[in-house]
């Protein structure tokens, strides 16, 4: 069923990219001739050579194609010491697709479209990475976009910022904890969830504001995993921005999450427990430097020690890269990142925060620095990107007196083509 629904769904989009081709062929002809280039019987015979495809309903006012094709080799490397025995787990080294992208976004018309983009490189049945209905409002009392479908919750900065626009590879060993899938030590806490979304401005220049009603469990678009709860979170987020003048710009921001279920493995047993997540974040731009940070802290109900106790891991990324033009080779840009992560018992492996890196023993906290150098050819566009990463686990989320830490070394190459 999942390969049916991918070809057709190439198949439409396609489609799509032919009708606006068709389009954009009968323009030109008629500009033709318009100038007396030619003449209308002329430009009717060649449009009668070209096959029209058009959207099904007439009310379509337009179909955007919308892609991404991200290669990536990485090389990476882990070892775990536990009471002074070193384990080398090994190396892996490879070429992979990281992302394939396909998807289109239609304007309906009267503010109303619709957005839906999947990515081939996904082995599971979660396929979709967005698909969602948008309306947007613009009223003298109510204004903002209105949301329903599957995508991303506000909450962790770097999760929810596009991975077209990150200046590292991977995100980092707090990011992948904080949101990605629940595995009985991750919490799941961001990434896409379905449910209803609003992203407002206040009559306060700057001021924008949103909120949402989703799902509580993540990544599942059509039904409820294996052992979820059926729980909904309640999401809201407030931020600030101002460009003080053309070249500095500042944005600072709160996004907080509520849920009664939280539909973690290893979190209340089969009943699920509370989580309250807070993320605080600032990012400033200012003469070819992009600096940001976030902090991150979620207090869970009965996450720890057998469902008995509390837990409230946090989180620190801190980031920076500086931009400068090379001419017509474009922009290069030197980026580095620093990301701490205390998980408060509740344990995270090696594997969790460094993307497909070996992992076997459960650690209590960490920390990972990230260099690298972005070649920006055509701005995102058409971007290539080097770095290295070095993560260090330490602790025992069960037994303090077990000495115990874990070393990762990564290097990651990539090119992206956006279109």
């Amino acid at each position: 069923m999942k390969y049916k629904f991918k070809l057709g769904f190439t198949a439409v989009v396609l489609a799509s990219f032919a009708a606006l081709s068709e389009a954009q062929d009968k323009t030109t002809l008629d500009l033709l001739v318009s100038k007396g280039i030619i003449t209308r019987h002329e430009a009717d015979s060649v449009a009668k050579k070209a096959v029209a495809v058009t959207a099904k309903e007439k009310t379509t006012k337009s179909v955007k194609l919308i892609g991404r094709v991200q290669t990536q080799y990485e090389n990476i490397s882990t070892s775990e010491t536990i009471n002074g025995l070193k384990n080398e787990l090994g190396t892996k080294s490879d070429f992979l697709m990281r992302r394939i992208f396909l998807g289109m976004n239609a304007d309906i018309g009267s503010g109303w479209s619709a957005t839906v983009i999947a990515d081939f490189c996904r082995s599971s049945s979660n396929y979709l990475e967005y698909a969602y209905i948008s309306k947007k409002y613009d009223g003298e009392f109510l204004s903002g976009i209105a949301d329903i479908g599957y995508k991303k919750v506000y909450f962790n900065l770097e999760e929810y910022t596009s991975a077209s626009k990150l200046l590292s590879i991977e995100r980092s060993l707090a990011s992948r904890y904080f949101s990605e899938d629940n595995n009985g030590r991750r919490l799941g806490l961001g990434g896409r969830h379905t449910g209803i979304y609003w992203q407002g401005k206040t009559p306060v220049e700057g001021l924008d504001y949103g909120l949402s009603i989703t799902n509580s469990y993540s990544n599942n678009p059509s039904s409820i995993p294996d052992g979820a709860k059926d729980g909904l979170l309640y999401a809201f987020n407030v931020s600030y921005s101002d460009r003080i003048n053309g070249d500095i710009s500042l944005k600072a921001g709160l996004n907080t999450a509520f849920t009664n279920s939280m539909n973690t493995a290893g979190s209340a047993g089969d009943q699920g427990g509370y989580l309250i997540g807070l993320n605080p974040y600032i990012t400033l731009t200012a003469y070819g430097f992009n600096l940001w940070g976030e902090f991150l802290m979620a207090n869970i109900e009965d996450a720890k020690n057998a469902f008995s106790e509390n837990a409230t891991p946090m989180g620190v990324n801190i980031g920076m890269e500086y931009r400068f033009d090379i001419g017509e080779l474009g922009a290069l840009a030197p980026t580095v990142r620093y990301s701490w992560l205390d998980t408060d018992g509740r344990g995270t492996k090696v594997s969790d925060g460094i993307r497909n890196a070996y992992g076997e023993s459960t650690f209590d906290r960490g920390q990972s620095v990230y260099a690298g150098l972005n070649w920006y050819i055509s701005g995102n566009s058409l971007k290539f990107q080097i770095g290295y990463e070095y993560a260090k686990l330490e602790g025992s989320p069960t037994n303090p007196s077990i000495s115990q830490d874990a070393h990762a070394n990564a290097v990651r190459a990539q090119m992206q083509v956006l279109f």
